[in-house]
């Protein structure tokens, strides 16, 4: 390609590093050739780069048989029960099931169109502070001076 005759200023130095890189591609194998390019695709090397010696054979290998008889399957235990949710998040999920009853459908609990949007945004923001206050790690205890760590 000759882009001295595209540009009114000269030769482009782009160009030339474009050029250098197209033909070092040309060198390592087969490149697709581009609309316009007079030149044909250069063939690949017949033979790879980097050969693999063929791999002497072995022992003869037999087939994998598992002995069912010396070998028991591992049984995983039982897993522990599901935790019980104590009265404080249930008042929390309630607060959050109540708030969303009552922005989709508050007619179900008795309450008109107009005030169903805003209680049911209040029961949403109480019970989701309420569950994330349970969250705040509680107060060390002071009458526990059993174990205070290491001491030297």
């Amino acid at each position: 390609m000759n882009r001295e005759a595209d540009e009114p200023n000269g030769p482009d130095p782009a160009a030339d590093e474009f050029e250098a890189i197209v033909a070092g591609w040309r060198r390592e194998g087969a490149v697709p050739t581009w609309p316009g390019d007079e030149r044909p695709p250069v063939e690949p090397p017949r033979t790879p780069p980097f050969a693999v010696p063929p791999v002497p054979p072995g022992p003869a290998h037999r087939p994998y048989e598992p002995e069912t008889d010396r070998f028991e399957h591992f049984i995983p235990p039982e897993p522990p029960p599901l935790p019980r949710i104590g009265p404080p998040a249930a008042v929390g999920i309630t607060l959050l099931v109540l708030g969303l009853v009552l922005i989709i459908a508050p007619n179900a609990v008795g309450i008109s169109d107009v005030y169903g949007l805003p209680l049911g945004l209040l029961a949403l923001a109480a019970g989701l502070g309420w569950l994330v206050l349970r969250l705040w790690p509680a107060p060390p205890d002071e009458r526990d001076d059993d174990d205070n760590g290491a001491q030297i």
